[in-house]
């Protein structure tokens, strides 16, 4: 090499960790450590590498795995929320320890700078409001072990519900609260609350109960942002108030706010 130099050899990142890149050539790149353009240059073309990886994948069911089943450390779970939401959140990003879904917390910190953004005007916002009905028998029955695990089910099926762009968190026990982005109309608000509840009502057999079967439903309650001036929290409370008018009229029901 005519002289001492340190080298750093990265491979095709894509390749190397979805084996499924198959076409891609599997080639290795011999970096000058000592050069700090050409060592920035590649690194942001790793970076491009990856944002291109997270847009071809299920965004609900990688956050899950890294906040829920993998050992991955802070700074990955960090790097993926930016390449998911973008530069506005905190590091502090919490997940619901059963479900993986948000903690209510990072939900309202992510549903403020969904607010702040300026939308188009044909485009919605709106907040779903989902309370299980009697689910308190449940854990009376079975014990709380099971309810844990119902809850964990439950999540899953409104991670699997919704789209990418979408927020949920378990706001509290037996509760969850979603925000729909970038909504053309409300007729999609009432499609994707009717999808969630039939989610919710499908059959549930835990395991730690075998052959057990539970039937649950849900209350849902839907606002829709029409006030630019109304908070995150307005919108929370608009959707709960509506959520008890289903709950009222016979529940495993959706209802508006109006």
């Amino acid at each position: 090499m005519g002289r001492d130099q340190k080298k750093i050899v990265v491979d095709n990142a894509i390749t190397k960790e979805t084996g499924r890149n198959r076409n891609a050539p599997n080639v290795s790149e011999a970096l000058d450590a000592d050069d700090p353009i050409q060592v920035a240059e590649h690194f942001s073309n790793l970076v491009a590498k990856l944002q291109q990886l997270v847009k071809t994948v299920d965004q609900n069911d990688l956050l899950k795995y890294f906040y829920r089943d993998s050992n991955a450390t802070a700074i990955e779970r960090r790097v993926l929320d930016l390449m998911i939401y973008g530069e506005e959140f905190d590091t502090k990003t919490r997940h619901d320890h059963l479900t993986g879904l948000l903690e209510r917390t990072s939900f309202l910190e992510k549903l403020n700078y969904v607010l702040s953004k300026p939308l188009k005007h044909t485009n919605l916002t709106a907040i779903i409001f989902v309370d299980l009905d009697d689910f308190k028998a449940i854990n009376d029955q079975y014990g709380h072990g099971a309810g844990d695990e119902v809850i964990s089910i439950i999540g899953r099926r409104i991670s699997a519900s919704i789209r990418a762009q979408d927020l949920a968190c378990r706001w509290g026990g037996d509760e969850f609260v979603l925000a729909l982005q970038d909504i053309t109309n409300k007729d999609l608000v009432s499609q994707l609350a009717n999808r969630l509840l039939t989610a919710i009502s499908q059959p549930i057999q835990p395991r730690s109960k075998e052959p057990l079967q539970l039937l649950l439903g849900a209350s849902i309650g839907v606002a829709i942002m029409d006030d630019m001036s109304l908070s995150s929290m307005d919108l929370v409370e608009r959707a709960d108030k509506a959520m008890y008018l289903a709950k009222n009229a016979g529940k495993n029901f959706v209802e508006f706010y109006s």
